[in-house]
């Protein structure tokens, strides 16, 4: 519904139109229907609506990819935590077995050779146990980006960078209790 009308104001002297009886208005209410839209209004209310779906499976796909997204980066980090405590036992294995290595070297049981070998496996177990503790390190970015955390506001005067915590590799290393 809309209204139409006329506002005026007049006369034949020039004060007339600043005297406010000469005011003249007719108003009137006006509906308007189009009769013959042959499918107008019902098309551009279809084409709404499906424009809002459209939008709706937007959002659920990126509100699904995201889930996918978190989802994913906690079961990697999990199988990252269990690789890093599998390659710390390997590690102090090898370890203790270098040592173990080495007293049998200064008894002369065995060859330098052998000696030479256990040391060669050792730094492998730490150098592969490094390598897990930087890809658990990764995952556990992944995890902080995949679900919005760690994100810190800097003040103007302040635009350092904030470094990363150090890992602590020997409790890392150490079993969990249970």
């Amino acid at each position: 519904m809309s209204f139409m009308g006329i506002l005026g104001l007049g006369g034949s002297e020039p004060d007339d139109i600043l005297d406010p009886g000469n005011l003249s208005a007719i108003a009137l209410p006006r509906l308007q229907w189009n009769l013959l839209d042959f499918g107008r209004t019902a098309a551009s209310i279809d084409q709404a609506e499906s424009a809002r779906d459209e939008a709706e499976a937007r959002y659920l796909e990126v509100v699904l990819g995201a889930l996918r997204d978190a989802e994913q980066s906690l079961a990697r980090f999990g199988q990252q935590r269990a690789n890093v405590a599998a390659l710390a036992q390997i590690s102090r294995q090898a370890d203790t077995a270098a040592e173990l290595n080495e007293q049998r070297r200064a008894a002369g049981v065995i060859s330098q050779g052998e000696l030479d070998t256990s040391i060669r496996k050792r730094e492998q177990a730490r150098a592969n146990l490094d390598r897990a503790i930087a890809a658990m390190t990764n995952g556990w970015i992944a995890i902080q980006k995949s679900l919005g955390l760690g994100w810190v506001e800097l003040s103007r005067d302040n635009r350092t960078s904030v470094e990363p915590a150090p890992v602590d590799r020997k409790s890392v290393m150490k079993p969990e209790q249970s």
